[in-house]
């Protein structure tokens, strides 16, 4: 199989959009930045909180774990966590914009004991060795330049018998014809991302790290009316009326949302969800 397109992400450029937009984002979105999960006629509230339960519940996790959740943006991750299962959990973002949002609702919520946030830039991240039982990753590894230097990373933060826990965007498996790379490569310069593997390049990428293979689903169908949301979201005329005023990136990014939805529907992209063991 032919390697994925490596897009150029500027890292500061990642960061200052975290930081510009994360009050947006909870307004508009909510505390969970990431796709809902639809098996019923859920709200986009419900939906995602199921994304969450349903990783979960594949993962296994067990209460009063350490977790370590990578890329978790304004907490929501990682308050949920701590309140379902009495997880300790440390929260790694490149936004100090997010970070000082997070830490001020721990503390607001009375988690503070329990849930932490440091600025880190994932890619250039040193873990020390085996020092958590789950590491918890909710759609930030799309951002990240090297994968496969990424999860072996993973694999050693990790305790013996711990659990990697990922939910990503994807590329379909196989060759892809030409409109198809235009589409995702669109995509990913406007949402920022690095690269959009497939879900065997992330499998491989996990046993290559050491880690047993659990879980590895395609969930699309049950994702993709997020982007309908979000296109509605941005069809409102407070948002549009705000878009004019916003940088070239912001409106790109905005903009990017039906072809999020053109993609999913033609199965371009894909999206998955990863257990594994150590």
């Amino acid at each position: 199989m032919p390697p994925s397109p490596q897009f150029h992400v500027d890292l500061d450029h990642i960061r200052k959009h975290y930081d510009r937009l994360s009050f947006l984002y909870r307004l508009l979105w909510g505390e969970h930045l990431h796709h809902g999960y639809w098996d019923n006629d859920q709200s986009v509230q419900q939906a995602q909180v199921r994304l969450m339960e349903r990783l979960a519940e594949r993962a296994g996790v067990v209460r009063g774990t350490h977790v370590l959740d990578i890329g978790c943006g304004l907490g929501g991750s990682a308050f949920w966590l701590a309140d379902q299962f009495d997880c300790q959990v440390t929260g790694l973002t490149i936004s100090p914009v997010q970070a000082r949002m997070a830490t001020k609702k721990a503390k607001a919520r009375g988690l503070s004991d329990r849930v932490q946030f440091q600025v880190t830039d994932a890619n250039q991240w040193q873990p020390v060795p085996e020092s958590v039982d789950m590491v918890w990753i909710m759609e930030s590894s799309e951002h990240f330049q090297d994968k496969k230097g990424f999860f072996k990373r993973c694999a050693s933060v990790l305790r013996p018998g711990g659990i990697l826990a990922v939910c990503a965007w994807l590329r379909r498996d196989g060759p892809m014809p030409e409109d198809e790379q235009k589409l995702v490569a669109t995509i990913a310069e406007a949402m920022l991302s690095a690269s959009l593997d497939s879900l065997s390049d992330y499998q491989r990428w996990m046993r290559e790290s050491g880690l047993v293979v659990a879980t590895a689903e395609d969930i699309t169908r049950r994702i993709e009316p997020t982007w309908t949301h979000c296109s509605r979201i941005a069809d409102r005329l407070a948002v549009r009326c705000l878009l004019r005023f916003a940088d070239a990136s912001t409106r790109r990014f905005v903009r990017s949302f039906p072809l999020m939805t053109q993609a999913y529907a033609q199965g371009a992209m894909a999206f998955g969800l990863f257990v594994a063991k150590k």
